[in-house]
């Protein structure tokens, strides 16, 4: 599949009432039924794409993911740490950007980028350990903040990855880099790649800028990784276009668009539209509070009050959502910076203390 002819995207139609029933029926069921499905994929042969691998739930949280399914918004601040790993290792200048968790191979993987070279770590997922590491060479400004994965049919491990740099007027392309073989393919035409994440059947993108966000664009999954993207639908975000901090990943949880916010001088921040573009959720922790999530889920570690941080990332795991956090309690020394993946919706995770988020400016 990498390397041959590939198609742009079609322009996409207005949100039809069809295409609307196609791309709610997961949101207002499958979270009804995310324990059921969870089941059922653990007894299926390993899945070919990223958004579905899965481990089996543990009887002792079954109650917990049957409140959570029937809204993904519950339990936002309480998260549980899946995996965490220095920003810069072996004298890198490079820094994260992306992140993405293959459960059934136990590996998470991991975008980095340094000018125009674009490193794809793969690690272990516990102990974050990197494995392997591959570059390949973008445009300038191209950062990844998403890495979505999946398996071609030669069994190939494949990235969807950015591949056109500058702001979101000169970003709509993407590209197919196959890992395994280290082959870059054409760049095709989408749009918002800049952020996106997987669904089930779907790929999510955004128009989402720096601190704005019009639009929200849904994808069939299979004409993505085919390199021939089929838009079903583009769902306006409502509530004005000012975000309330940074824009740093997306995230679509059941039936939510989850922008993950945070710059060096602001805090971890999360704000939801739902899919008729309704803005449903808009919520921070400031970083003393966040200090203390921190020093929760890792005893000690963040004893400076002016320690570093920013948000790097955004995917869904088992209908719940991963946020990805950088911090660094010894700010003038910027590779001993920790990467922190964190899964929120954890009603058996470590709470911590949030408050309203308002768009910025107001």
């Amino acid at each position: 599949m990498t390397g041959s002819a590939m198609g742009p995207s079609p322009q996409g139609n207005p949100f039809s009432a069809a295409q609307w029933l196609i791309l709610t029926r997961r949101a207002w069921l499958g979270a009804a039924l995310a324990a059921t499905a969870t089941a059922l994929n653990n007894a299926a042969a390993p899945p070919q794409i990223g958004a579905v691998a899965s481990l089996a739930v543990p009887r002792t949280t079954y109650r917990g993911t049957l409140q959570m399914a029937s809204d993904p918004l519950s339990y936002l601040d309480r998260v549980a740490l899946l995996c965490d790993f220095p920003v810069r290792e072996r004298g890198e200048t490079s820094w994260p950007q992306g992140v993405s968790i293959n459960k059934a191979a136990k590996k998470i993987y991991v975008s980095n980028q340094d000018g125009t070279k674009l490193r794809i770590d793969v690690r272990t997922l516990r102990s974050g350990v990197r494995k392997s590491s591959r570059t390949v060479t973008t445009e300038n400004l191209c950062w990844t903040e998403a890495l979505p994965w999946f398996y071609n049919q030669r069994g190939q491990l494949c990235f969807i990855i950015r591949a056109t740099g500058g702001g979101p007027a000169n970003s709509s392309t993407y590209a197919i880099y196959n890992y395994t073989t280290g082959i870059k393919g054409p760049n095709i035409p989408i749009k918002g790649v800049w952020r996106a994440d997987v669904s089930g059947r779907y790929f999510a993108t955004t128009d989402a800028g720096t601190t704005s966000v019009r639009n929200f664009y849904v994808y069939d999954w299979r004409s993505v990784r085919d390199g021939t993207p089929t838009l079903l639908a583009t769902i306006p975000a409502k509530a004005g276009a000012k975000t309330a901090a940074k824009n740093q990943g997306l995230a679509w949880v059941g039936k939510y668009f989850y922008l993950i916010q945070g710059s060096q001088s602001e805090s971890p921040t999360f704000q939801a539209w739902d899919t008729n573009g309704k803005l449903a959720l808009s919520r921070k922790y400031t970083r003393a509070d966040f200090r203390d999530v921190v020093n929760k889920l890792k005893p000690g570690y963040l004893t400076n009050a002016n320690y570093t941080y920013e948000a790097e990332g955004a995917f869904n795991l088992d209908g719940r959502l991963v946020s990805v956090q950088i911090v660094n309690n010894n700010p003038s020394v910027t590779k001993d910076g920790r990467v922190l993946v964190l899964q929120h919706n954890r009603s058996d995770g470590v709470r911590g203390k949030m408050q309203a988020a308002k768009p910025l400016g107001k």
